[in-house]
């Protein structure tokens, strides 16, 4: 079992910074969760992750939620179900993701860190706009950006030119 990688799956997204405006790109999980948090810890200690204090996991605590940040590089990998993609992360939405522990020796320093591998968007965040749209059609559920996923009855029909009408 390779212990320098860790996957959790159906994590909720408190925080997704895409963009890096200087301080790198990351996703914050809600690791309030025994299981995540344990799972985290696990990795973090037996990689000896970090730079202040290598081997203690870093959690935030806000709004009684504990939160634990995974970096973002250019390598990581993004797909989605059902249509999602990553640009539908945001605070709510729900992922599986892949990290990996690795060394580095640069001119900031010697350690070891953890970056994301991947993620996979399982399910997107909602927001006050999905009510509203609910609302406007009824009271219906419904999903938008969630397209439903092809199957062989999706798949285009061969056409003949002599089906075609000009």
């Amino acid at each position: 079992m390779d212990n320098t990688k860790i996957t959790l799956k159906n994590v909720e997204i408190v925080f997704s910074n895409l963009v890096d405006e200087g301080f790198g790109k990351s996703l914050t999980v809600n690791a309030t969760d025994k299981d995540v948090q344990e799972s985290i810890t696990k990795w973090v200690v037996d990689n000896k992750i970090g730079k202040k204090e290598p081997g203690v996991a870093n959690f935030k605590d806000y709004e009684g939620k504990k939160q634990y940040a995974f970096k973002i590089n250019d390598y990581t990998q993004f797909a989605g179900l059902n249509g999602l993609t990553k640009e539908n992360l945001g605070f709510g939405a729900t992922v599986h993701l892949t990290a990996k522990a690795f060394d580095y020796d640069n001119k900031f320093g010697k350690g070891t860190s953890g970056v994301l591998e991947a993620v996979v968007v399982t399910a997107r965040a909602k927001t006050g706009a999905d009510e509203a749209l609910a609302e406007l059609m009824g009271g219906e559920e419904v999903h938008t950006n969630d397209a439903p996923p092809l199957t062989d009855d999706d798949a285009p029909n061969e056409i003949s030119l002599d089906s075609i009408p000009f």
